[in-house]
């Protein structure tokens, strides 16, 4: 933080995921899939104190079905486990000087979604998902978030054989929770109340409207080689937490990745006598 007043108070948090997947069909309707997140967390702060980047790894599992209710409308769902990180030592405060263990997590969720590509001869897919994030199951952020629902709708066009154009919005609970004791987690954390509101805004999710838009090419440069791009954005969004603190925040984006399709054949090994 730049504000003379936070002591001076800062935040790093990087989670980065390794995620092999299995899927299996068990009938033409009905498929189901699961995951192992692999995290390896990295992390400073947010105790007002002497902290140094601290490694640290938790896994996380996913399971998940998909559903064809009829020839082009599809339902599915799927659950996640929390994911919880102990950072050893991470944290010396002020007050005391003895090293502390830090422990942050992310939440278990649930989602399920709706799909729907009958419209303009199948070339515009609709979609829609309802997705439930239990902050309360997670470590540190328990503390200072509140259960979070999240409505996400999206579209995609095709816009001609080969090219996919694609537009999404979502509407995301601001989760901060305006009832916060002295404590996150096992700490009291110096400065009482007011010193955790400024730690809530070095977290402060609020931006509730968030949107994004994007494009796929399939078979780019050769046959089985697809390019996806987007970019979005958080709309910008500000609170007043406790008399203190304030925090605006807004957030942007950009994507860009490739997919190998091992099952499409290049054009001159196919036959018609296969």
């Amino acid at each position: 933080m730049q504000a003379p007043a936070s002591n001076p108070t800062s935040s790093y948090l990087l989670l980065l995921e390794f995620a092999p997947s299995v899927g299996l069909e068990l009938t033409e309707r009905l498929s189901i899939g699961a995951t192992m997140f692999i995290g390896d967390g990295y992390a400073s702060g947010p105790f007002v104190g002497t902290s140094g980047m601290t490694n640290a790894y938790a896994l996380r599992g996913g399971f998940g079905l998909d559903y064809e209710l009829g020839d082009a409308t599809w339902l599915g769902a799927y659950y996640q486990t929390t994911q919880a990180f102990r950072f050893e030592n991470e944290a010396v405060l002020f007050s005391d000087r003895r090293p502390r263990d830090v422990d942050m997590g992310l939440p278990q969720q649930v989602g399920v979604g709706i799909a729907n590509e009958s419209l303009l001869n199948g070339r515009l897919l609709l979609a829609a998902d309802a997705l439930f994030l239990d902050w309360r199951s997670a470590a540190l952020f328990k503390s200072i978030y509140r259960g979070q629902w999240v409505m996400q709708l999206g579209t995609q066009y095709r816009a001609t054989d080969r090219v996919k154009l694609r537009r999404g919005y979502a509407l995301a609970q601001n989760p901060v929770n305006d009832e916060v004791g002295t404590r996150i987690g096992p700490i009291d954390v110096p400065g009482g109340i007011p010193a955790v509101k400024y730690l809530q805004a070095q977290f402060a999710i609020i931006n509730e409207h968030r949107m994004a838009a994007g494009f796929g090419v399939e078979d780019l440069l050769m046959r089985g080689l697809d390019l996806d791009a987007f970019a979005g954005g958080m709309f910008p969004a500000s609170e007043q937490l406790g008399r203190s603190t304030s925090v605006n925040v807004a957030s942007y984006w950009i994507g860009l990745g490739f997919t190998w399709h091992f099952d499409r054949l290049p054009a001159g090994d196919r036959s018609s006598g296969s």
